[in-house]
């Protein structure tokens, strides 16, 4: 007499079969190996895309920086004096940021700022990982920038010349608050073009129009109305990705230009904590230089939390604290 295993084929009804109870465990082994394979796809993924992400800013970062201080110092050196024209830093800073945003938009985003990375953590566009490492690029990439100042021009002062002071006629609280409200505005352009989301809204029945059957004649016969009939429709659209994206940067561009424009002779335009810091490490002058971070950061905090109210979406206001609110509920619930 032969002996079965539980993986020999027995016929029942003349009908080969095996035991239902080895292809369900071997059925979810192989379910299993193959999460944990997806799964492992997935995270290196992710880590491919991240270090392609800051590599991306680190590039774009230093081209940008470079290509505004260059033009600065150019300026200055043409002129044959240390006054530099804004318009000219104006047309150079808004060019330079729009081809350099639809270059680098799909890397990385193009924030080249860390305000504007440190504001789309603060409203849950991106993890802390992602703000920390950005923001670490885009200081690096500010350093480079100035390093290729120095080989690229002639002299010994040409990364001092361009380190951002405001002027000496600017108090401090002026330049804080001129900083605050450039930010503010270029941040919050930042989030309208290119975070936006699309929606209709139909306040049809919402809106209830009320008039004087008197006076609506009188309007008539005076030519100030052309009819009397009114009809309760508003509709209102917005823009999306989808519709306006493509011209964000162009949007920004522009922005970043008259900003340059109206600061200038201010705070010194910044805006930028990354265009502040390079020149000032390399040039080793720190003169003023926690007025960009404070001002700055406090202006993207601000810009971020307006306009996610504004959104056609459910603002969060507890965003920045969100994650640790989960944690703890988990906490709670024993699911760690």
């Amino acid at each position: 007499m032969s002996r079965r295993t539980d993986l020999e084929e027995i016929t029942v009804g003349g009908t080969n079969t095996r035991p239902e109870s080895g292809t369900e465990h071997t059925d979810e082994i192989n379910k299993i190996v193959q999460e944990q394979m997806k799964l492992k796809a997935e995270n290196r993924t992710k880590r491919i895309l991240l270090i392609k992400a800051i590599g991306g800013e680190l590039l774009c970062t230093t081209l940008f920086i470079f290509i505004v201080c260059a033009t600065s110092y150019n300026y200055k050196r043409q002129a044959n004096h240390y006054t530099s024209e804004p318009l000219i830093g104006a047309v150079a800073t808004g060019f330079c940021s729009v081809a350099l945003i639809y270059s680098f938009a799909d890397v990385s985003g193009a924030n080249f700022n860390p305000a504007v990375t440190f504001a789309t953590f603060v409203t849950g566009k991106i993890n802390a990982l992602k703000c920390v490492m950005y923001i670490i690029a885009q200081m690096s990439g500010a350093v480079m920038a100035s390093i290729l100042l120095l080989i690229t021009f002639p002299g010994n002062t040409v990364v001092k010349d361009v380190v951002a002071h405001r002027s000496s006629d600017t108090s401090i609280w002026e330049a804080l608050v001129m900083e605050a409200i450039l930010t503010y505005i270029l941040v919050y352009v930042i989030f309208a073009t290119a975070f936006d989301k699309i929606e209709k809204k139909d306040f049809s029945n919402d809106v209830k129009v009320d008039f004087d059957e008197d006076e609506m004649e009188a309007a008539a016969t005076t030519g100030s109305v052309k009819s009397k009939t009114v009809r309760p429709k508003l509709t209102v659209y917005t823009t999306s990705g989808d519709s306006k994206g493509g011209f964000a940067p162009i949007a920004i561009g522009f922005t970043l230009g008259f900003l340059v424009f109206i600061g200038g002779t201010v705070s010194g335009g910044c805006f930028n904590p990354a265009r502040a810091f390079g020149p000032a490490l390399v040039a080793w002058d720190w003169g003023d230089q926690w007025i960009y971070w404070l001002a700055d950061f406090f202006g993207a905090f601000l810009a971020g939390y307006t306009q996610m109210i504004f959104a056609h979406n459910n603002p969060d206001p507890l965003v920045l604290i969100r994650p640790v609110i989960e944690y703890i509920q988990k906490r709670r619930t024993g699911q760690f």
